[in-house]
């Protein structure tokens, strides 16, 4: 079997269990509460899946018991739309601790589509971490806020995240609010076409702390002066580290933006990428008054086949 990846070793730092070819390596005291499927049983299916099979991921979230850190597996395959009733079903369900994992590899990853503005995944809970799933909020354009976290210590890791298509995309798409305490985003594809633009995709809202958004890929447009990654409020100890972003919004200046109050932390490491031709060091990110976010080796590209420069400037 190969060495496990970088993300492999994220999921078992944060008690996700280990994904393998041959199935998943759980931590101790943790159990499947559920398998997810929206075909049903299928030929060759063991008993024991087939007792724990359920249509919905609300069904399986609804067998997960509080604080013991059960399995939700979606299995490769499932569809489900992500609309009202989902919506609040998925709330209703969600105990702290559940982790909801995806199994699967490509077209096969299980699918759950955004499909009214107002769905929304609302995270309120404790502990909850999700992984492997592709999550479509560009089923409708105008999705208000795809994904809300208001939970502490929730982690959304390593997914593949359709942000736009050629005619929709989210208002926004994930928002990480004050309470969200240690929250983790992490090893994540953000993608999407030019053709249509979201206007935020990660906010970070309010005197939020020790939040992290490390080693993603962000290939996809965003309001040109916004980006990415948005920071709303005086957040502290933030990290944002490792990632690859490019804005391919139209005369897009800005992958991170920093709003003008007194957040905190470390940007590192971050190489980014925009469509304005100005002066690449003072592109990729921008800080608004009293921000006290310290930067170390990010940089920005703003022409092709040139390298990046370092953005923003070093300190004197």
């Amino acid at each position: 079997m190969p060495a496990p990846s970088l993300l492999d070793a994220t999921l078992i730092a944060t008690n996700q269990g280990l994904r393998t070819q041959y199935g998943v390596i759980l931590p101790p005291g943790a159990r499947v509460a559920a398998y997810v499927r929206s075909t049903g049983a299928q030929s060759g299916d063991d008993s024991f899946l087939t007792t724990n099979l359920v249509p919905t991921l609300a069904a399986g979230l609804a067998r997960a018991r509080a604080g013991l850190g059960d399995f939700v597996v979606c299995l490769p395959g499932h569809v489900e739309t992500v609309d009202a009733a989902q919506s609040t079903a998925f709330a209703a369900a969600l105990v702290a601790g559940t982790k909801i994992l995806g199994v699967g590899k490509g077209s096969n990853l299980p699918t759950f589509t955004w499909s009214a503005t107002a769905s929304i995944w609302t995270i309120a809970v404790n502990d909850v971490q999700i992984t492997g799933l592709r999550l479509l909020l560009d089923g409708i354009t105008a999705v208000v806020n795809a994904i809300n976290i208001t939970g502490t210590d929730v982690s959304l890791a390593g997914c593949d995240i359709e942000v736009s298509t050629t005619a929709k995309a989210p208002t926004t798409g994930i928002t990480v609010a004050a309470t969200a305490l240690r929250g983790y985003i992490g090893f994540n594809a953000f993608r999407g076409l030019a053709a249509s633009v979201a206007t935020n995709l990660i906010v970070v809202a309010g005197a939020s702390s020790d939040v992290a958004i490390e080693d993603n890929k962000f290939m996809c447009p965003v309001t040109a002066a916004t980006g990415h990654i948005s920071v709303t409020g005086a957040a502290i100890n933030l990290s944002i580290a490792r990632n690859n972003m490019y804005n391919t919004a139209a005369a897009s200046t800005v992958c991170v933006s920093f709003a003008a109050a007194a957040s905190d932390g470390i940007l590192e490491g971050n190489r980014f990428a925009v469509l304005n031709n100005g002066t690449a060091s003072a592109q990729g990110v921008t800080f608004g008054a009293g921000c006290l976010v310290k930067a170390f080796q990010n940089f920005c590209s703003d022409e092709p086949q040139k390298s990046g420069l370092l953005s923003p400037v070093a300190a004197t």
